[in-house]
């Protein structure tokens, strides 16, 4: 089966779990600290990638980490990924479901990259104006890139508005060169 269509699978089924159950907000906490447990510890995802150890010690590593600080549904979920042998997608998965709430919510994510970091009352400036163009709730999602030297990227809905330095340094270079 195609990965990505397994990770939404799983997701989709989570979140329709916690829906009928009406607990979408305490599920969607505990994925976000699982996501996060994932995305700043490199020794547990080599830990869900290896196929040596053996499913029951990463069901038992899985549950000793999350049994106390997560929603019993969640829990289920996690014994049910390792039983399946799917714990090696559980980030893409929480990715997935993060995509599937925000949709839900009708969040859209936009991906705000800047030279430095920026202010909270710049972002929240982005954040009404992009809100008001989209006719929907915006989560700004910033990323730090030192070579935009200025300025900033948008990335919202598969479109991209790139006001950096950099591009109008590159353009101003592509036109000196084609003079």
């Amino acid at each position: 089966m195609d990965e990505k269509r397994l990770q939404k699978r799983y997701a989709q089924s989570l979140f329709d779990l916690a829906r009928e159950q009406d607990i979408i907000n305490s599920v969607s906490a505990d994925i976000a600290l699982i996501y996060g447990v994932c995305k700043e510890n490199r020794e547990f995802e080599v830990i869900l990638r290896n196929p040596v150890i053996k499913p029951l010690k990463k069901k038992d590593i899985l549950l000793a980490l999350f049994k106390d600080n997560c929603n019993e549904l969640t829990v289920k979920f996690l014994s049910l990924i390792v039983e399946k042998r799917r714990e090696i997608h559980l980030r893409s998965i929480c990715e997935e479901y993060f995509a599937i709430c925000n949709a839900y919510d009708n969040v859209k994510v936009a991906a705000l990259t800047v030279a430095e970091k920026t202010s909270d009352e710049v972002k929240e400036m982005i954040k009404h104006r992009l809100e008001r163009d989209c006719s929907c709730k915006v989560q700004i999602d910033e990323k730090i890139d030192k070579n935009l030297i200025g300025g900033f990227i948008i990335e919202i809905d598969g479109k991209r508005y790139d006001a950096s330095f950099l591009r109008k340094l590159n353009d101003l270079k592509r036109k000196l060169i084609s003079e």
